[in-house]
């Protein structure tokens, strides 16, 4: 996993340390057994060894099963081929360029591809050529199991942990340029750059596949409030093409600043959407009310001055403007008040 959190300095020294007990265990594992090759064992703990445990958990079960795989092809091949030198280097074309092509279906057939090759070229010559390549395959499932148990067990890296303080960071960071938005809108349209917009936006789509580990890896071993998590990541992918919005309508230089007549309500709308940002990225349940009594006062007043006629002395371009930026800053309100949890569900 290449995300900046797995990437500090203490990270990397619970991962040294981690990834040398593994390799330790599994040697010490295959020694106690009576396993003649207790170096495969370590081998296959160092090469599983991952920073987080949600990639711990991925690549063991893709060197494990990928193993088993690769140790029935060999089986095949040990008893359906003679052990003499033309049959050997047919069964191994046949058996490796099966697990290749197979990679077009599942990725593990690459690791199967690698321990048939093991299994069948290191049991040549060898009186009970299925027992010691079932060895084989001992030895890397011992490897597998000790990394297995110190990741989990020792300075757990967890990507829910990780996604959980992401989320915040990035509720926050919404939030804030949500209202760096707004007071550029309000200060005569002063235009913005769209490079924290996108940085945003990089990391939210980051975040998608850190909850795809947590998903798919971590929630077999831990119990995280997953619906939390989706929840305010799907807020957060929900909000961001309406923010994106108002930036571009900020920044159509067609015409001369104004100010603008709903400057209050327009700020309190603002104030209460990011109090429902900032409560969300805590993973709380925020207070939705102040949102509503502000989207529904910036609508009334919005009439009231239609009413009395004073919009009529604006510019089309003036009033497409406006409009573009309020209705985008409505939507991420009603956006936020559709995904905000309700009393039932908190």
């Amino acid at each position: 996993m290449t995300k900046a959190e797995f990437n500090s300095t203490r990270s990397h020294i619970h991962h040294g340390v981690k990834t040398g007990l593994a390799a330790v265990l599994a040697y010490i594992a295959a020694e106690w057994l009576r396993l003649p090759f207790g170096y495969w064992a370590a081998i296959s703990a160092v090469i599983v060894m991952q920073v987080s445990v949600a990639d711990s958990i991925r690549m063991c079960w893709y060197r494990f099963s990928g193993t088993a795989v690769g140790a029935v092809i060999a089986a095949v091949a040990i008893l359906a081929f003679p052990d003499d030198t033309p049959m050997t280097i047919l069964a191994l074309f046949l058996s490796v360029a099966f697990c290749a092509y197979m990679t077009r279906y599942n990725a593990r057939y690459r690791m199967a591809a690698i321990t048939t090759v093991i299994v069948f070229l290191a049991s040549l010559g060898q009186p009970e050529r299925l027992v010691f390549g079932m060895e084989r395959v001992l030895e890397i499932a011992l490897g597998v199991s000790c990394a297995f148990i110190v990741s989990v067990a020792l300075w757990p890296q967890r990507a829910g942990d990780v996604l959980r303080a992401r989320l915040r960071r990035q509720f926050t960071a919404l939030a804030d340029l949500y209202g760096d938005v707004l007071d550029a809108f309000l200060n005569r349209q002063n235009m913005l750059a769209l490079d924290p917009l996108e940085r945003l936006e990089r990391d939210v789509a980051a975040d998608r596949s850190l909850l795809k580990s947590v998903l798919r890896h971590e929630r077999l071993l831990y119990r995280d409030d997953t619906a939390t998590l989706g929840l305010q990541l799907d807020t957060l992918e929900t909000c961001l093409p309406h923010l994106r919005a108002m930036l571009h309508s900020l920044n159509d230089a067609q015409d001369q600043g104004y100010d603008i007549l709903m400057e209050a309500e327009l700020r309190a709308l603002s104030a209460a959407t990011r109090d429902v940002l900032t409560a969300l990225g805590r993973g709380g349940t925020p207070d939705v009310i102040p949102l509503a009594e502000a989207l529904d006062a910036a609508h009334t007043r919005l009439n009231d001055l239609r009413g009395q006629g004073v919009t009529r002395r604006f510019s089309l371009q003036m009033l497409m403007k406006f409009f573009s930026f309020y209705h985008s800053q409505r939507f991420m309100a009603r956006v936020l008040l559709r995904h905000a949890p309700g009393p039932a569900d908190s």
